[in-house]
């Protein structure tokens, strides 16, 4: 048969093309100097609407439970988004924020805390703390590949 290897490469280039189109849509949906972070293989699921139980949304943002004095958040990748996309503390708040990954490869940073969590795996989660000891917008996001410009962050509001 003198076309099996066009043929071959054929099916190959489509699959290829699928591959990049897939995952190139868009979904539609100074701190501590000891940053804790600890990973599990055992992603903290999370009820309708992405929230623990306590959580409170007012315009979107998320107001944290607060446990001994630490503002406490449950943060989970979803395709290339974070739930919530949003979190609010105030200055000088105890912040532990448990970031679950389902699926894929993502991780979650706050560049201006040095808060960061290892890369994840599928099941893996990781739990960072810091206290958030300046005011304003922070961005959250995953640093895997492209992710972030794919609208994988999101906004912690530190309020004085």
């Amino acid at each position: 048969m003198k076309n099996k290897p066009m043929v071959i490469f054929v099916i190959v280039l489509l699959l290829a093309l699928g591959a990049w189109y897939y995952f190139s849509q868009k979904p539609s949906t100074e701190a501590l100097d000891t940053t804790e972070t600890q990973v599990t293989g055992d992603t903290p699921s999370l009820p309708a609407g992405g929230m623990e139980t306590g959580e409170v949304s007012t315009n979107d943002i998320t107001v944290g439970v607060t446990v001994g004095g630490v503002k406490e958040f449950t943060v989970a990748s979803d395709h290339f988004s974070f739930v919530p996309n949003s979190m609010q503390v105030k200055k000088g708040d105890r912040v532990k924020i448990t970031f679950s990954n389902p699926l894929g490869t993502h991780d979650f940073k706050i560049d201006e805390f040095n808060a960061a969590t290892p890369k994840l795996s599928a099941g893996q989660s990781a739990v960072v703390e810091f206290i958030a000891d300046k005011a304003g917008a922070f961005e959250y996001y995953c640093s895997v590949g492209n992710h972030r410009a794919m609208g994988m962050w999101g906004t912690l509001v530190v309020t004085e």
